[in-house]
């Protein structure tokens, strides 16, 4: 989600080692914020198992009037290759590729085509500094047409689409264009006439039989149609194959394509080249190793003297070998440079390649050949045995077990206290008759109704979160609450990316009682200023380890993750100091929350601005189940889609904090309130 200069942001402000994503799918929520998958599914997301249900048809409502099903979460894939040279001058340490659930070919040739890219540019960083001269603002043609090739090929192996992401500079339309399901291809002309398993195409890239064609149907993405060409026709003739820029018929088994989805004017793209794959396979098949280590070899071969060999490779391997006998005079066939080349360069299968050889050699000294491969063999398997130094220094510390033990003596240490009598008491029972319950609000209207207000304090409800989209209105808020004798907590967004924590300074000078802080940043920040921070869902803490560093971190109380069903939150409630734990016991799990902006892209005309449309026009999804989600945005403008279904646990013995998340949807708060007072007087 990062751009290139929040990268150098990062990049300048801290020592650690920085790795970023640079090619695959890519995640419509922010990283660890999506509980689509969970809530809809029932598979995680953050463990692993997600169901991607960002990939299905969504129908907006805007208005009272519902739209025809569309992709609305599902981004085009991310290709990074048109910006790397930036990308490697961010000081960014590490590049990743993602591969989840793609076969072999896919990984080959994505990586193959970043290794060949990222060679180019070492190279060309290295001619510069031999030329003293800056490598940016350089133009270099042969590169431009070499990344816009091999654009071509990474859409052809698999994407819906490539785009550069949040990288540089985004449209939202083509980032997320609606109608983006599964592997799109590239496009290799435009319909003109449809008939029966048939399409006359006006080509703009090249086609030959045998290869796998879509018609992209944008209006109804899962009917889109296509298959393998059978035939192509130009002018009359039967062709093998065709260039662009010409008009064919291009046929296709029978009963392959439905022609009542094929119009004039769609796109027609080449999802599949079976000589493309062929190739790649072919590569993966060979034994032969694709990229070699070089190795720069010194040899000293002087009559009378042992033969030396010194051998080193750019990972740091070196390989020292001195023979036993002294080297003898040549009679007939003195050794040189050009025989040493021919024999070190014999490296056969191996992982290496010969780099640059010098020869000292003097007195004209005879070496067989035999002499020669055995040396270059004892030269190969030492170097084969060296293993390069991790950078980064790794510390093994304590094993789980270990940890676990130094936890659960910590958590005894700090919960428990002497009574006057001196005996010990552990914090978690000295606890009020009846459980503190917390609400959290999003609209300011909650507060200007001071009746309501009034009764939902009478109804037992004395601590309330305020999340709004406005600091003026926090201020508010802030004056209310405190004119009523309650408790203020502000809530901080969800996700902030560099340079965006302005709000942090706001809120303290409000001082309030506390804040939900929702990351590690706005932790520290409230922290090393005495405020009171209350850990949210957002930290996904969902066992005792992670529990156990933010209360080192000085988190007042810690919300744990929804990854945890009942009978796992009421297991892991038992390894925990209660009395430093928050559950949400009512409200609506998120299902994203996304840099995406749903108004942006479906409600406003492309170029105007936005005039806080979000906080006037509301929006819903109904999913293909029927389910109508809602979306808001916060004060950041992150777009956040909640659940229809709403969110309820039962109490859980001991524990004395519960949360409620209310909004107008889930019915009168005075009434939630109560019902979840009778929860505890049965459960508790």
């Amino acid at each position: 989600e990062l751009s290139l200069q929040q990268i150098r942001d990062m990049r300048n402000s801290v020592k650690l080692e920085l790795e970023t994503f640079i090619h695959g799918s890519l995640c419509i929520s922010f990283s660890g914020q999506c509980y689509a998958s969970l809530s809809l599914g029932g598979r995680s997301a953050n463990r692993g198992c997600c169901a991607q249900p960002c990939r299905m048809p969504y129908s907006l409502i805007s208005n009272y009037r519902t739209n025809n099903p569309l992709q609305l979460f599902s981004p085009s894939d991310f290709a990074a290759l048109p910006l790397l040279e930036q990308l490697v001058a961010t000081g960014i340490n590490s590049l990743k590729i993602e591969g989840r659930l793609k076969p072999a070919e896919y990984v080959a040739e994505v990586t193959r085509i970043y290794r060949k890219t990222l060679d180019t540019i070492s190279q060309k960083i290295i001619d510069s500094q031999l030329r003293n001269q800056p490598t940016r603002n350089q133009k270099n043609n042969f590169i431009d047409a070499t990344i816009s090739s091999d654009m071509t090929r990474l859409e052809l192996i698999f994407s819906r689409g490539l785009s550069t992401g949040w990288l540089g500079e985004v449209d939202l339309r083509e980032l997320v264009s609606g109608n983006i399901m599964s592997h799109r291809g590239v496009e290799i002309g435009k319909v003109i006439e449809v008939r029966r398993d048939a399409a006359v195409v006006r080509l703009s890239g090249k086609i030959q039989r045998g290869d796998g064609v879509m018609f992209e149907n944008k209006e109804q993405p899962e009917n889109s149609q296509g298959g393998r060409v059978y035939e192509i026709i130009r002018n009359g003739m039967s062709v093998q194959n065709c260039d662009e820029n010409v008009k064919v018929l291009l046929t296709f088994a029978n009963d392959s394509i439905d022609s009542q989805y094929v119009k004039s004017g769609q796109s027609a793209r080449k999802t599949n080249d079976p000589e493309v794959e062929r190739e790649i396979r072919k590569s993966l098949e060979s034994k032969h190793t694709q990229r070699r280590v070089p190795i720069d070899i010194t040899l000293t071969a002087i009559a009378g003297q042992p033969l030396k060999l010194s051998a080193t490779t750019p990972l740091g391997a070196t390989c020292e070998i001195i023979c036993n006998d002294n080297l003898q005079i040549a009679v007939k066939h003195p050794i040189t440079t050009e025989t040493l080349q021919t024999q070190f360069d014999r490296l056969g299968d191996t992982i290496f390649s010969l780099g640059n050889l010098n020869a000292k050699i003097e007195g004209n000294p005879m070496i067989p050949l035999s002499v020669i491969g055995k040396l270059r063999r004892e030269m190969i398997e030492t170097l084969e045995k060296f293993k390069p130094q991790s950078k980064t220094k790794i510390e093994f510390r304590d094993n789980y077990e270990n940890i676990k033990r130094k936890i659960d003596k910590s958590f005894a240490e700090i919960f428990v206290t002497k009574n006057k009598n001196g005996d010990e008491k552990n914090i978690d029972d000295n606890k009020s008759d009846s459980p503190t319950i917390h609400f959290l609000l999003r609209e300011i209207e909650i507060l200007e109704d001071t009746k309501l207000l009034k009764r939902i304090i009478a109804s037992g409800c004395r601590s309330f979160y305020v999340e709004l989209r406005k600091i003026d209105e926090y201020e508010l808020a802030s004056r209310i609450l405190r004119c009523e004798g309650v408790s203020f907590v502000a809530v901080a967004p969800r996700i902030i990316l560099p340079r965006e924590n302005w709000f942090a300074e706001k809120f303290t000078a409000l001082k309030p009682d506390a804040v939900l802080v929702r990351n590690c940043e706005e932790l520290l920040f409230f922290t090393e200023r005495n405020i009171p921070a209350i850990a949210d869902f957002s930290f996904n803490v969902i066992n005792e380890l992670s529990f156990q560093k933010l209360l080192e971190w000085k988190a007042e109380r810690i919300t744990t993750g929804f990854d945890l069903n009942e009978e796992r939150l009421k297991n892991f409630c038992e390894k925990i100091p209660k009395s430093k734990v928050e559950l949400i016991i009512f409200g609506r799990v998120p299902l994203f929350t996304m840099k995406h902006c749903l108004w942006r892209t479906s409600v406003i005309p492309r170029g105007d601005s936005c005039n806080q449309i979000c906080r006037r026009q509301p929006l819903k999804l109904k999913d293909r189940r029927g389910a109508i989600h809602s979306a808001r945005s916060d004060m950041l403008c992150r777009n956040i889609i909640e659940n229809a279904a709403e969110y309820a646990i039962n109490p859980i013995k001991n524990v004395q904090h519960y949360r409620i998340e209310w909004d107008s949807r889930l019915g009168n708060p005075v009434e939630i309130i109560e019902r979840i007072r009778e929860y505890f007087r049965e459960y508790l």
